[in-house]
């Protein structure tokens, strides 16, 4: 007699009891209970939509005047004092809602790119020998540069609050 055919005359090894029943009891008590409360999704939902509607409110606010609107020099001074203005609104929501660097590499990249590029527009903005318009287009550059390290540092603390984090590639466009 060959081994082959010894180990299949042998008896097939039952355990001394199922182990089904307690198995299909465990799944059926999972299904059954009931799911924890929606409200944490439901509050982050709440909170982003409240940071964008306080990141737009103050342009539809500081939009083009009336009929009566002011002189074209009193208008740039107004539209560049709102950048300004809205330049440091951004500033303080990053320092709120940076914490501590917890995140993906790739998400602290972009963020290191995000200030890199800030760096570069303040020392652009330093210059003595600017120019009015110039000065103007660096500003409207730096607001919309904070709006969207804003909306990426947001989307972190989002993503992490549903228990996630941020996977794959971020590109920084020029």
């Amino acid at each position: 007699m060959t081994v082959a055919e010894a180990l299949s005359r042998l008896p097939l090894e039952t355990p001394e009891r199922s182990a089904w029943p307690v198995l299909a009891a465990r799944i059926h008590a999972t299904t059954d209970r009931p799911r924890g409360p929606r409200w944490p999704f439901a509050l982050a939902a709440a909170a982003a939509a409240v940071l964008a509607l306080a990141l737009v409110l103050p342009l539809r606010l500081a939009g083009p005047g009336g009929s009566d609107a002011a002189p074209q020099g009193a208008a740039d001074a107004t539209a560049l004092q709102a950048l300004m203005q809205e330049s440091a609104q951004l500033e303080g929501l990053l320092a709120t809602i940076s914490g501590a660097e917890s995140g993906s590499a790739n998400a602290l990249l972009l963020g290191l790119a995000f200030e890199e590029r800030l760096r570069d527009i303040d020392a652009a903005l330093a210059d003595p020998a600017l120019a009015d318009d110039a000065e103007a287009l660096l500003w409207q550059r730096r607001v919309a540069l904070l709006r969207d390290y804003a909306s990426l540092r947001g989307t972190e603390q989002w993503v992490a609050m549903q228990g996630g984090h941020f996977e794959g590639d971020l590109v920084a466009t020029y």
